[in-house]
Parts: structure tokens; C-alpha cells; sequence
């Protein structure tokens, strides 16, 4: 479940995703603006980040699962025009 839970929090994130990105922090006047600018990039870092272990850790399990039960990988069929 807290796979789950992060993934949802990075998509929900998106659109603020966007907005810091859009803006430099720099930028920003120092205070607490700024402030938040910073967290804000720091978890949308942190969300990209916890995508990217997830489907890791999901190809790792599945090559593992091929390993012990003997199967080939699906073959991808190439896309249809």
C-alpha cells in the first residue's frame, strides 16, 4: 500500500510540478517564499525518485519470477499502424 500511496502523491504533485518549475527559486526574494519553493522541489524530487525504486524494484521482482519458474519474458508485439 505505501507503493501506492507515493505514486499517488507524485501525480497529484504534477501540477504544482509545473509551477516550481516554472519559477526560479533564486529568484524568489529570501524569506518564507523562498523557503517553500525549495521544499516544494525537494518533494517533487523526492516523488520522481520513489517512482523510479518502484519500477525498479517491479522489473527486479518479475526477472526474478522468470528466474525461478523457468518462464520466458513476454515478447512485446510491436505496435499496430
Amino acid at each position: 500500500m505505501r507503493h501506492w500511496s507515493g505514486i499517488l502523491i507524485a501525480i497529484g504533485m504534477t501540477g504544482f510540478a509545473s509551477a516550481a518549475n516554472a519559477q526560479d527559486c533564486e529568484a524568489i526574494q529570501a524569506g518564507p517564499a523562498r523557503t517553500d519553493c525549495y521544499i516544494g522541489l525537494s518533494r517533487i524530487s523526492q516523488g520522481k525518485s520513489n517512482i523510479a525504486a518502484g519500477a525498479a524494484r517491479t522489473q527486479s521482482d518479475a526477472a526474478r519470477y522468470r528466474q525461478v519458474t523457468g518462464s520466458a519474458a513476454r515478447k512485446r508485439r510491436p505496435p499496430t499502424r
